[in-house]
């Protein structure tokens, strides 16, 4: 009987840690990833911002202007496009979209022609990793190359 009991007390006792571990590993597995979208997000938002100051600023300057940024673009980037000149948006994995007004016109390699997204970006442009962005000024736009 003794050793019946015994057993009881040590399969509670299994049972009682296993319901605190298993919520505390699901808490923290949702936070962890959660605070990653949000870094990614931020990290989006700095690439944005710089890309369309520098985009004015090339403009303002006129002539054959150019800027080269070296930016390091997150992972959870799903596309990057150009809405009607003037808006730089980056699609990202978990649904929601950044978007970036310029006061210049600002175009891309890839044409796309549509009423809304005008200009595109191939996927190795918006991949996860180092890139290096090419912002100079045309005749009457700012061309954003990534590479």
């Amino acid at each position: 009987m003794a050793r019946a009991q015994a057993s009881m007390e040590y399969l509670l006792v299994a049972g009682i840690v296993l319901l605190v571990i298993l919520p505390s590993i699901y808490i923290f597995y949702n936070y962890s990833h959660r605070s990653n979208v949000e870094i990614g997000q931020s990290q989006v938002d700095n690439i944005g911002k710089k890309i369309v100051d520098a985009a004015e600023e090339v403009y303002y300057l006129g002539g054959q202007s150019k800027i080269t940024l070296d930016l390091t673009m997150p992972e959870g980037v799903k596309n990057m496009e150009i809405w009607c000149n003037q808006k730089l948006v980056f699609l990202m994995e978990d649904g929601s979209e950044l978007s970036f007004n310029s006061r210049v016109n600002i175009t891309s390699d890839e044409y796309l022609g549509g009423p809304k997204v005008c200009y595109g970006f191939k996927e190795a442009s918006y991949s996860q990793g180092l890139k290096k962005v090419i912002v100079s000024a045309k005749m009457d736009n700012v061309l954003v190359e990534v590479r």
